[in-house]
């Protein structure tokens, strides 16, 4: 692992759909694999609630699709493996990390824990007591606060994140799979006990929590703000309408 960077564009779009995030997340990765973009972080706005779930996972599994189609929640698969998770627009901060694989630890557990390290230092400086907990979560002592992904494509890294802020646990037990008991009270309260938000703990806003972390990692990598190129944004839409938008890609399992 290199220590020279080179520094990292910083690009903090408007609210975009859930396919098109993920979109994103693929168009970036190949194109720095190419030599095409540079490193970036990249910060998510979301337009609804959505569910991504994991590359490896069974749609019919984990998303109540009838439910989510009633309300407007927007289940899609991601490029990387790992859980599902429900989001809504204000409750989770999430970011994507485009690095060159020499930015990046070989060994994969490693990786987590060092490109975590940034986010962790982030929220402990707000006077969050968080930890990493292998191999891909980080953790409060009330329960988990947010977890991490990666895809690795020749010599790219995707390292995405995302964290709760203030997670509606009732809502996320309708729209995903994940019990028979579902929004019972003695769900809610099990759920609430493995899963921890930050408004809970933390006297700070969504925006602060979003500028403490790009603050973090840029101070680590160095760069600064910066804008997709209207190329980037072309070839994301186009592969949303291609691939994260359909059930070819999203119900494939």
């Amino acid at each position: 692992m290199s220590d020279d960077h080179d520094g990292l564009r910083v690009v903090d779009p408007e609210a975009l759909s859930e396919p098109v995030h993920h979109a994103l997340d693929e168009v970036l990765t190949n194109r720095l694999q190419a030599g095409e973009t540079p490193p970036t972080l990249r910060v998510w706005r979301r337009d609804t609630p959505a569910v991504p779930f994991g590359r490896f996972q069974s749609f019919d599994d984990e998303v109540e699709a009838e439910y989510a189609r009633e309300h407007g929640i927007v289940p899609v698969r991601r490029v990387t493996g790992g859980g599902s998770m429900y989001v809504a627009p204000g409750d989770v901060v999430t970011y994507s990390l485009y690095l060159p694989a020499s930015w990046v630890p070989d060994d994969v557990e490693a990786s987590y824990a060092d490109l975590d390290r940034s986010a962790i230092e982030a929220l402990r400086g707000l006077g969050l007591d968080v930890r990493h907990e292998p191999l891909n979560d980080i953790e409060h002592a009330d329960g988990k606060i947010g977890g991490s992904a990666q895809l690795r494509s020749g010599d790219a890294v995707l390292h995405h994140a995302t964290m709760s802020y203030d997670l509606d646990t009732r809502e996320m037990l309708r729209v995903l799979r994940i019990g028979a008991e579902k929004v019972s009270d003695k769900a809610v309260r099990s759920a609430e006990k493995r899963v921890a938000v930050m408004t809970d703990h933390l006297d700070a806003s969504r925006e602060d929590v979003i500028d403490a972390v790009v603050d973090a990692y840029v101070a680590r990598f160095g760069g600064g703000r910066g804008e997709l190129s209207e190329d980037e944004r072309e070839a994301a839409l186009e592969l949303a309408d291609a691939k994260f938008s359909t059930p070819e890609w999203n119900e494939r399992l």
